[in-house]
């Protein structure tokens, strides 16, 4: 039996693995990989995650509660205010060729398990409530057109965020997600 190093290493493998899935997805990285860059043994894995799909599901799982925290900070004295900076949030994880990451566990749906599709599903829950309350407060102080179905609104301000961040990838000098998220923000604007 292997003697425990003192080493934070259940943290690094949720830290890698988030890693490895915002860049490459879930289907696209093994435990060796995760030891090769943690340098240690793939089976010294096991010890920390029975399987794949725990791991995943507690990298989605703190993913979900940090994002969550993220938003909560988000102030603005207008709902469009807020909804711009919501947006940066996606912004700065497409920086560095990142997507989501529960876009990216949503892209290998059929290879996950249980675990990660119910953290996904309540990543997209949690944000869209969250976009449509601040859609709701809009329409309330007069930013928005006053017929808007907040709920169908916020489902379309976060799919193209999602879909945004996606293409961020594959194009040199497109529109930023910033840019994309404004031209949403006038649809809703009163006319």
């Amino acid at each position: 039996m292997a003697r425990p190093s003192g080493r934070p290493l259940r943290e690094e493998l949720i830290v890698s693995a988030q890693t490895l899935i915002q860049q490459y997805g879930v289907t696209a990285f093994s435990y060796g990989d995760l030891a090769a860059n943690l340098g240690i043994r793939a089976p010294s894995i096991h010890h920390h995650f029975r399987n794949k799909e725990d791991l995943v599901a507690e990298v989605a799982q703190r993913y979900r509660v940090g994002f969550a925290g993220r938003v909560a900070m988000i102030k603005g004295r207008s709902a469009a205010s807020r909804l711009r900076s919501y947006a940066l949030l996606f912004q700065e994880t497409a920086t560095d060729g990142s997507v989501c990451l529960c876009a990216a566990v949503a892209g290998d749906w059929m290879n996950v398990g249980d675990g990660p599709r119910i953290e996904v599903q309540l990543f997209i829950e949690e944000q869209t409530q969250w976009i449509a309350s601040q859609i709701t407060r809009g329409v309330e102080l007069g930013e928005f057109e006053q017929n808007l179905d907040a709920e169908l609104s916020a489902y379309m301000f976060f799919a193209g965020l999602e879909g945004a961040t996606l293409l961020q990838r594959t194009r040199g000098n497109g529109p930023t997600i910033a840019e994309l998220a404004e031209l949403t923000l006038q649809l809703l604007r009163i006319k």
